[in-house]
């Protein structure tokens, strides 16, 4: 991961991968593969996860269920707007944007949001007065 740090502002910057989740040791192609599988789009990660990893997935679909409507006010028109359930939301932001890491750079830079979180690493920085 690329880290920046900036002298006059004394803060460090970090740039994640197009397919990473922010505060998630999950690969992007293995989350992308089970929220599909869940979804009844895929048959999930392949090899199967091991216990670690289907915990983390487990949780991260389970963050993901909460978040259904700031998501789905989030991709606008781009998804239906009689979506109530995460399968239905994650199939449709899918077929708005193809790839986990397309859903992640929509969300980040049209919304300052992430998939799983409001993250103060995604908040545009204060103008100072």
């Amino acid at each position: 991961m690329q880290r920046y740090w900036c002298p006059q502002c004394e803060l460090t910057i970090s740039v994640l991968p197009a397919d990473r989740l922010p505060y998630r040791p999950l690969e992007g192609v293995r989350v992308q593969s089970y929220f599909d599988a869940r979804a009844g789009i895929g048959s999930g990660p392949d090899p199967p996860p091991a216990e670690l990893e289907a915990g983390g997935l487990r949780r991260a679909w389970t963050r993901f269920q909460t978040r259904v409507s700031i998501l789905k006010e989030a991709f606008g028109p781009l998804v239906s707007s009689v979506i109530s359930q995460a399968e239905q939301l994650w199939e449709q932001m899918r077929l708005a944007k193809e790839t986990l890491a397309a859903i992640l750079g929509f969300l980040a830079q049209t919304r300052n949001l992430s998939l799983l979180g409001d993250y103060r690493c995604l908040r545009l920085p204060e103008a100072a007065d």
